[in-house]
């Protein structure tokens, strides 16, 4: 379990810098898909909720450190759709298309009517924290189309990592 989080986190963080610092500048309109969020989804998917909780904490604790936001900000909305997808770890296969884009849309839902609850309760008045837009709109569209590929890399990547389990030849 400690490799698989390790793995999920690693991750998480890579492509959070790269959507970060990178992507932010390269992208037309600075709208960018969050690719840290859906790698986190598959692998809460795949793993079970208690990855997709630390893994989230991990993951949501470099992006408070990268972004303006309250430090804890982004660690609970992202241990909540970690916990909240990690959930559904033995009870349905996501499949190829529909639900990773489903899930997608969810997640990226939840992150933004999540951060709007949060700053409502806490008082958060500052720039930093954004909520529902037009830009919002537009990351949920590259989130859509972007999760079918996480997911089917995500799995790829399970495979690589964890190699082949016992079992009958």
């Amino acid at each position: 379990m400690m490799g698989r989080i390790l793995i999920t986190g690693t991750a998480g963080i890579i492509f959070g810098i790269l959507q970060s610092v990178f992507l932010s500048n390269i992208m037309p309109l600075g709208i960018v898909p969050d690719i840290a969020m859906i790698i986190l989804i598959a692998a809460s998917w795949k793993y079970g909720s208690l990855t997709g909780e630390i893994s989230g904490f991990i993951i949501g604790l470099s992006l408070d450190a990268l972004g303006l936001a309250p430090l804890g900000f982004h660690a609970f909305l992202y241990t909540l759709i970690g916990y909240l997808f990690g959930r559904m770890h033995n009870s349905i296969s996501p499949g190829p298309i529909f639900l990773p884009v489903l899930a997608a849309g969810i997640a990226t839902l939840i992150k933004y009517g999540g951060a709007f609850l949060v700053s409502l309760i806490f008082g958060l008045n500052s720039g930093a924290i954004r909520y529902f837009s037009l830009k919002t709109v537009w990351e949920l569209g590259g989130n859509l189309l972007l999760a079918p590929l996480v997911f089917l890399l995500v799995t790829y990547m399970a495979m690589i990592f964890e190699g082949k389990r016992g079992g009958f030849n």
